[in-house]
């Protein structure tokens, strides 16, 4: 009886099997995956390593800052009695690397200061970059800046040193104006936290030959 019954079993289960072998497999629902949200202008990517994307307009500050350009200077150190304290100067800027960088260098006309700059567009860091080193110091400054096309000003800001040492902060704004711009330079007192005017320049740019 126990072996019959078994044999049943076995049976059974094997005629289950194979009718569950014979039925049609589920048909599974692929999940659809939802939209990338949108991006405002201020927050697109353009591109992080291969900037095949990016927008000639991210360029236009440079080529607007190409050229010659004379320099009026005021220099707001010292004795305040005796600010500004005023300079000439001439900055020359060339593209370079297909347009995609911009070299600054700049002098006063009495020799006193000279200073050199690259700067331009970061893909991987979505914002404009640049680095600065003169004649007054040993240190290489980095820059980071913003433009606003509708204004047409440039804000830059970096970390610099006070003549005491410490650590604190510069920003700078650039007006662009045709052949006429602008460019001041605030420095913070790091006591305080209030930033100071340091420079004010207008350049003028040279006629092309």
């Amino acid at each position: 009886m126990g072996h019959r019954f078994a044999v049943a079993v076995l049976i059974a289960l094997e005629s289950a099997s194979a009718g569950r072998a014979a039925e049609p497999a589920p048909t599974v629902l692929a999940a659809t995956a939802p939209a990338p949200p949108r991006l405002s202008a201020g927050q697109r990517k353009y591109q992080s390593i291969f900037p095949v994307n990016i927008p000639d307009e991210v360029l236009e500050p440079l080529k607007a800052e190409e050229g010659v350009w004379d320099a009026d200077v005021e220099l707001y150190v010292g004795d305040v009695a005796k600010q500004p304290i005023r300079k000439t100067g001439v900055q020359t800027n060339r593209l370079a690397s297909k347009g995609n960088a911009m070299l600054n260098a700049f002098r006063y006309d009495d020799g006193s200061y000279e200073g050199t700059g690259m700067w331009g567009w970061d893909a991987f860091t979505n914002r404009y970059t640049g680095v600065w080193i003169d004649s007054d110091t040993h240190l290489v400054r980095h820059d980071i800046g913003y433009y606003d096309p509708e204004s047409r000003t440039f804000r830059w800001e970096a970390d610099t040193m006070q003549p005491d040492g410490v650590t604190t902060r510069m920003r700078i704004v650039q007006q662009f104006k045709g052949d006429i711009r602008t460019f001041q330079i605030d420095l913070m007192d790091a006591k305080t936290g209030a930033f100071n005017k340091l420079i004010y320049m207008t350049f003028t740019r040279r006629a092309a030959f």
